[in-house]
């Protein structure tokens, strides 16, 4: 009768390897679905990030453009959908302004000096389109069409249309 007791005793007090060892693998699970869940989360985070810096990038050249084009008097010959300059005011003096859109960035230079990037990670060159025609372009179209760094696969447009309205004035 000892035995029996002492034996259901010692049963009872310790674990043997085999329930270690599952209680060893369900944590060992719920710790990876823990840590995938974790990394799903800061890539999206990241997506999130990129794409609204992307965004911002495209928003703040879309304005410095439409507000140079919406003072010009004309578009320059030779005006193409990557490239073209054109006359306008720059902090109150008339200036000679180029857009240009090569590779993955779009820069633009103010009366020859250095070329500042505008957007970089452009998924195309072709920006620019002019109505009726680039020689006498009364409403000039910029499409920036943007590939975030951390998603490859996706890209964010951005179109806006600017009528010149100094057109033929000076």
């Amino acid at each position: 009768m000892k035995s029996r007791r002492r034996a259901e005793r010692d049963r009872q007090r310790g674990t043997t390897v085999i329930e270690l060892t599952v209680v060893m693998g369900i944590l060992l699970l719920v710790v990876g679905v823990m840590l995938d869940s974790l990394s799903g989360a800061q890539r999206s985070e990241r997506y999130a990030a990129d794409r609204t810096e992307a965004l911002d990038n495209m928003r703040n050249a879309i304005a410095r453009f439409t507000k140079d084009v919406r003072q010009a008097d004309g578009v320059d010959e030779g005006a193409t959908a990557s490239s073209f300059s054109m006359d306008t005011y720059v902090e109150g003096t008339l200036s000679h302004v180029v857009y240009t859109a090569s590779g993955d960035q779009m820069t633009r230079s103010v009366d020859g000096g250095p070329a500042e990037v505008l957007i970089e990670q452009l998924f195309t060159a072709t920006v620019f389109e002019f109505e009726p025609s680039a020689d006498s372009a009364e409403v000039v179209t910029i499409t920036l069409v943007v590939e975030p760094e951390t998603s490859p696969d996706t890209t964010i447009e951005l179109t806006s249309e600017v009528r010149m309205r100094n057109r033929g004035s000076a």
